[in-house]
């Protein structure tokens, strides 16, 4: 497709004009303007139609990115003409951006040659995505007219919603006693069984580092020591649409940016870990070694969108699978009595659980206006929380408050 600027048409129209003149006046001046201006439109009509011509595009591999990162997208562009290219723009329709398409401009290219165009854009919206066509634009020296061509090019990635660095969880029995102590930890523990050696750091005590070491490595290196018993911990989450509140950060994104701070904190521990999730499909990851099941864990929070499916309703024959004093971080959107029962039920059978809710009517933007259904859920979330609270309360989380924050003030 070849389409003229608006400079284009006002040469185009300025030299139509001026041939007018000349064949009504019989003038000389208005036939060399008339034929000035239509020689540039024809010579830059045809400049823009060879502009794309010889060139050869294919997308480089992609790299993942979590929320709120620069996203790398590059092409592989290669000039196969002996002429030298004057710049392009690269247009692409990306999802998880704020401009609905993506414009980027593409250097002069020389004669007989190729180049890793690398495009940065700012991921924002968390999800797996599919690409496929991009627009290459080029146009004529004078910028009077220009050409696109529409590529097909496919690809998928998947960008990950972002987490934040906890501390102190508190998911092992002595592990804060230690931690106070300058006891090293990760994956060690608290018996007499040596594990390895690790890096000194502020936190470690003096009487645990490991003098050969530091010696061959030229730094503090201290001991670490095996755990008496493998930690457990599990994760639960509410994404039930009816409670989902609007605005681009809700309590559901709230709680999805939770979770995988959880799943990286617990990744860098020697623990097992478990997922389970409702919403547009169930979601159930049984318990594995945190570090193996972190990229399973964390595509599933990618993908993760609401819907009708509750979460107490499928995690019957999963909670068997938990082994006794687990740690469960219950993540909900609301409060509502058929949770509470099967949050008190799995806390009966010795669990260790934790309850954070990000109920919508904090997280919903100021004048926001609800729905039938979604006041009958707040309703409903309203009349248990008026309720009596039973064996379990739960952390009332608030839109302002960060989240390692709130897991800290819970302990």
């Amino acid at each position: 497709m070849i389409w003229p600027t608006p400079r284009g048409w006002a040469i185009g129209i300025g030299g139509v004009i001026w041939l007018l003149v000349a064949m009504i006046n019989h003038t000389l001046f208005a036939l060399l303007f008339a034929w000035a201006a239509l020689a540039l439109a024809l010579v830059s009509f045809c400049c823009a139609l060879f502009s794309l011509h010889g060139l050869r595009i294919s997308r480089a591999p992609a790299s993942d990115a979590c929320v709120g990162q620069m996203l790398s997208l590059p092409l592989q562009i290669e000039n196969s003409r002996w002429r030298r290219r004057q710049p392009l723009v690269v247009i692409e329709n990306l999802p998880f951006t704020n401009d609905k398409s993506h414009y980027a401009v593409l250097p002069p290219m020389a004669a007989k040659s190729s180049r890793l165009f690398d495009r940065k854009v700012l991921a924002i919206k968390r999800g797996e995505f599919k690409l496929n066509h991009i627009i290459l634009r080029g146009g004529d020296p004078a910028g009077l007219f220009y050409r696109e061509r529409r590529l097909k090019l496919p690809a998928a990635l998947v960008v990950y919603p972002p987490s934040e660095q906890l501390q102190d969880l508190l998911l092992h029995q002595n592990e804060a006693i230690h931690t106070a102590t300058g006891t090293p930890l990760s994956a060690a523990g608290n018996s007499q069984d040596f594990y390895g050696v690790r890096e000194y750091t502020h936190t470690d005590g003096m009487r645990y580092i490991h003098w050969r070491s530091s010696a061959r490595y030229g730094k503090f290196m201290v001991k670490e020591f095996e755990r008496n018993a493998v930690m457990s911990v599990a994760v639960i989450l509410d994404a039930q649409e009816l409670a989902v509140s609007g605005g681009d950060w809700s309590n559901l994104e709230y709680l999805i940016r939770a979770a995988a701070s959880i799943c990286h904190y617990c990744s860098d521990l020697y623990c097992t870990f478990a997922f389970a999730a409702g919403g547009s499909k169930p979601l159930l990851v049984t318990p594995k070694l945190a570090a193996e099941v972190k990229a399973e864990v964390m595509y599933d929070l990618a993908t993760l969108q609401p819907g009708k499916q509750q979460v107490q309703h499928i995690i019957d024959e999963w909670a068997r699978a938990l082994p006794r004093n687990t740690v469960i971080f219950a993540l909900s959107l609301s409060d509502n009595l058929p949770l509470r029962s099967t949050l008190e039920s799995l806390q009966e059978q010795g669990m260790d659980l934790r309850w954070f809710t990000a109920r919508k009517k904090d997280f919903e933007p100021a004048g926001a206006k609800q729905s039938k259904p979604a006041r009958r859920a707040a309703a409903d979330s309203n009349a248990a929380a008026a309720a009596p609270s039973g064996i379990l309360t739960p952390t009332f989380l608030q839109p302002a408050l960060g989240i390692k924050q709130a897991f800290s003030s819970s302990n």
